[in-house]
């Protein structure tokens, strides 16, 4: 294992924690892991072209309550990518489960958001790790067919793989304002320190072909019955203004899981914010932060507030 951390003089500009970072070696692939704070064990999965920086608002009010596992998933962030094949959500979230286990983390607390959100579903499901509760925001459910269209499904996977579309995409991102258009079209609200590291991240191929190998080996379709299945409080929580999962997709896949698995009604909970987007960890950090506590409490990860 490598313990030395990115160097933050080089590291991109605003980039948070870089200070708390460190290289893990797994199966032969480079994982980012940053690790920072006290008390019992919460894991925090970013979503798919983002990286551990998608939780630096939460973590910074979390971190005095809780101990946060906050890794760059294979391709993104400091992370390297896994070979083809491999970066499917089953393999991604076998991958994850191994590398905690070989750190000897076992985290009580989970969250996830978007692809994130799926992975740490899955991961759970398999018996991979074993969380009391899982929080996921604007979780990517529904078949592949919503995210790719049948016909470009094979001639996006070749390219993806291929690091043509990669390096093409990078390019492209790096002389036109895209990354303003794509976070438009999220929905979500969001300042220019978040858009500055999302321009950082878009512009740089190896980054991007690691987004597109996650999505072009991407099928959540099971995700929300596992889900269901899982006999914790699994909590969604998704912005009404989402316009990359829109929440008539998320609402159809928790209908369909729960009239499979009405045991899953319960603990499989539904919550929809007026006036947020796709982007919940940065758009709205206070919200994310509040509803991690409060879960963190009504599981007994850590004790209630005094008066509740």
């Amino acid at each position: 294992m490598n313990a030395t951390p990115p160097d933050p003089r080089r590291t991109e500009p605003s980039w948070p924690f870089p200070e708390a970072g460190r290289y893990v070696q797994l199966d032969g692939a480079r994982w980012h892991l940053v690790h920072l704070g006290s008390g019992p064990p919460l894991l925090l999965i970013h979503g798919s072209a983002s990286s551990a920086h998608q939780w630096g608002r939460v973590a910074r009010l979390l971190e005095g309550r809780l101990s946060l596992i906050i890794p760059d998933l294979p391709g993104h962030g400091y992370s390297l990518s896994s070979p083809p094949g491999r970066s499917g959500l089953e393999e991604v979230a076998s991958q994850l489960g191994r590398l905690l286990r070989q750190e000897d983390i076992s985290p009580l607390l989970v969250a996830g958001h978007s692809a994130g959100a799926c992975i740490a579903i899955r991961a759970a499901a398999r018996g991979w790790i074993a969380p009391r509760a899982i929080l996921a925001l604007a979780p990517a459910l529904g078949s592949r067919d919503t995210y790719v269209p049948p016909l470009l499904d094979r001639p996006m996977t070749a390219l993806a793989r291929s690091g043509l579309l990669a390096r093409g995409a990078a390019g492209f991102i790096r002389h036109l304002p895209v990354v303003e258009q794509l976070l438009r079209s999220t929905g979500s609200r969001l300042d220019p320190e978040v858009r500055s590291r999302y321009r950082a991240l878009l512009s740089d191929p190896r980054r991007v072909a690691g987004a597109l190998a996650l999505f072009s080996d991407w099928d959540p379709s099971a995700v929300a019955a596992d889900a269901a299945r899982l006999g914790i409080p699994v909590t969604v929580l998704a912005g009404e203004e989402d316009q990359w999962v829109p929440p008539s997709t998320i609402r159809e896949a928790i209908s369909r899981a729960h009239s499979a698995h009405p045991e899953g009604r319960q603990s499989l909970q539904l919550r929809f914010e007026p006036k947020l987007g796709h982007l919940l960890p940065e758009e709205a950090p206070e919200l994310v932060a509040d509803c991690l506590l409060e879960l963190a409490e009504r599981v007994g990860v850590l004790p209630a507030a005094a008066g509740d």
